[in-house]
């Protein structure tokens, strides 16, 4: 049986893929254990996607908070460049996702108003707008 970690991830994953696939016809949710968790063509380009889920809110902040290296069993827990050209930060209580390209930050925190007045449809078409 998986750990609810990776259930939670999981969940993340094909909300991201369902969005996705409104504006792609080839969305492939990896296997686990993967460098990107979704890969994805549009216009002929082939987008490699992480995603990071959260469960809950920093209540004492009210602010999410995603860590953007890879999984604590890994070991090397940085991406190198050119592993990620897209992370999709979930929130999974307002069922938000909040659209990101390539960073270098281990780390990103996103103010849970500007997550929920987000429209996860049309931060996607501007992503890959500047991609």
């Amino acid at each position: 049986m998986a750990r609810q970690s990776e259930r939670i991830g999981r969940s993340g994953e094909y909300l991201v893929a369902s969005v996705i696939s409104l504006f792609s016809d080839t969305v492939t949710v990896m296997p686990h254990g993967s460098k990107a968790d979704i890969l994805f063509e549009i216009d002929g380009n082939v987008y490699k996607c992480q995603v990071k889920t959260q469960s809950q809110i920093e209540i004492h902040r009210n602010n999410w908070r995603f860590d953007l290296r890879r999984g604590s069993h890994s070991k090397d827990r940085k991406y190198n460049k050119g592993d990620i050209d897209v992370y999709a930060l979930v929130a999974l209580e307002p069922q938000k996702i909040f659209f990101i390209k390539e960073t270098t930050k281990s780390q990103i925190t996103v103010d849970d108003e500007l997550l929920r007045a987000t429209n996860s449809h049309d931060n996607f078409k501007n992503l890959i707008k500047e991609l």
